[in-house]
């Protein structure tokens, strides 16, 4: 096993699992676990780095007077979806194109992922079936952590100036708070935190979310004929009011969704958290406006019980400041054509530190770092993929 895989390795099976429902900055503790190993390791190739008071890693690595200061941003957390905790990856050294049995219970197999036909006699890395693997965003991690060393090691290559920054808390949507530019001194940056080698995202949904509190009319069910009025139905009723297509499992592309996180209640009272997300400024704003209108309709119709809807918007889409600074898609098409590889550009179907970076002053796409199925069991890294970005991102920062 490489150096690079298995620095890998050993980051997946730190549990670094952000938490929703934590006010503390970063959310989970056990966080720092992985940024303080990160410190430590690059303090081992000669570099200072720093955890501020909100757990962001910064580091800097002086490159070529003159050039740009180029910033590489991934985020060590790992999503609330599936397990975090106790991760066993196990390497495929030659995936021989078949099913891949992960435990007794569950298996991959090409016909319900036919991306894995694409890496017959390759090397993959899976899960045990038991939890996530953590490659979202543990390989960025590891191309950029690769990436410095390669430029410890060979000082001899001539290199842009290197800023890193490492996020907590990015799956629940907070790793750009108390993101500094300045501390963080990058003219324009990437962000290690998507699947496919050849594409460069440039484009995010606008996100907002909204929280719907329910309180129901609750009476005994035997005396509830033209009573009772229940919370759980009225938040089924609500969502029936929200359009019918604008769901995430009928959506693709630039289609936008309102997506139920989270539900919990009894019938006196429910609460439902939504996403909503719209490549579309206006076409969010319509959407926004849909929940509005659902408590208008539910509370004239349910006078005896209460619906109240509250909005946030989240972050907006970076392609607006890409379109009026491009240098860092500039930058990145010249390199990954002067590899062979050509690029495309499309959006992402998610959120992304770089949004926000983006309208604090540092441009900053998103790329590839060879890891599939995210937030799941099946989640698995592609070996050839994530080589091949580590070479790309050396390419970025040389001179």
């Amino acid at each position: 096993m490489t150096k690079e895989l298995s620095r890998f390795f050993k980051y997946v099976q730190i549990d670094t699992q952000s938490d929703e429902n934590s006010s503390a900055t970063p959310s989970a503790s056990k966080e720092l676990d992985l940024s303080r190993e990160l410190v430590k390791e690059l303090a081992e190739m000669g570099i200072k780095a720093t955890i501020d008071d909100n757990g962001r890693v910064y580091a800097r690595l002086e490159g070529e007077k003159g050039l740009s200061a180029i910033g590489l941003n991934s985020h060590v957390d790992t999503a609330s979806e599936i397990s975090g905790a106790h991760v066993k990856p196990r390497l495929i050294e030659h995936y021989d194109g078949g099913l891949i049995k992960l435990n007794e219970e569950f298996s991959m197999s090409p016909e319900d992922f036919p991306r894995l036909k694409k890496y017959i006699g390759q090397g993959l890395v899976v899960t045990d079936g038991t939890t996530l693997l953590g490659g979202d965003d543990k390989a960025g991690l590891a191309i950029i952590m690769a990436t410095l060393d390669h430029y410890v090691s060979h000082p001899e290559e001539k290199h842009h100036t290197i800023c890193i920054l490492f996020t907590p808390d990015e799956e629940i949507g907070r790793g750009p708070e108390h993101f500094d530019p300045k501390k963080f001194g990058a003219t324009f940056a990437y962000t290690l935190d998507g699947a496919e080698p050849d594409l460069i995202e440039d484009e995010t949904f606008n996100a907002a979310h909204a929280v719907v509190e329910i309180r129901g009319f609750a009476i005994h069910p035997g005396e509830a004929k033209g009573k009772l009025i229940n919370a759980l139905r009225l938040a089924a009723e609500f969502d029936s009011l929200l359009n019918p297509a604008e769901r995430p499992e009928l959506t693709e592309g630039h289609e936008g969704f309102n997506h139920p996180l989270f539900l919990e209640g009894t019938a006196e009272h429910a609460t439902v958290r939504y996403i909503i997300r719209n490549h579309d400024r206006s076409l969010l704003e319509k959407q926004k406006q849909e929940f509005v209108e659902a408590e208008r309709k539910l509370n004239a119709k349910y006078p005896k019980a209460s619906v109240k809807v509250t909005l946030a918007d989240d972050y907006r889409n970076m392609k607006e400041i890409l379109d009026k600074d491009p240098r860092a898609m500039i930058h990145a098409d010249e390199v990954y054509q002067k590899l062979g590889i050509a690029p495309r550009h499309e959006p992402i179907r998610g959120g992304t530190d770089g949004a926000t970076f983006s309208f604090l002053g540092c441009p900053t796409p998103n790329l590839g770092t060879g890891s599939y199925n995210h937030h799941g069991r099946f989640e698995y890294l592609s070996v050839t993929d994530f080589e091949t970005m580590i070479k790309i991102t050396i390419e970025l920062l040389k001179a």
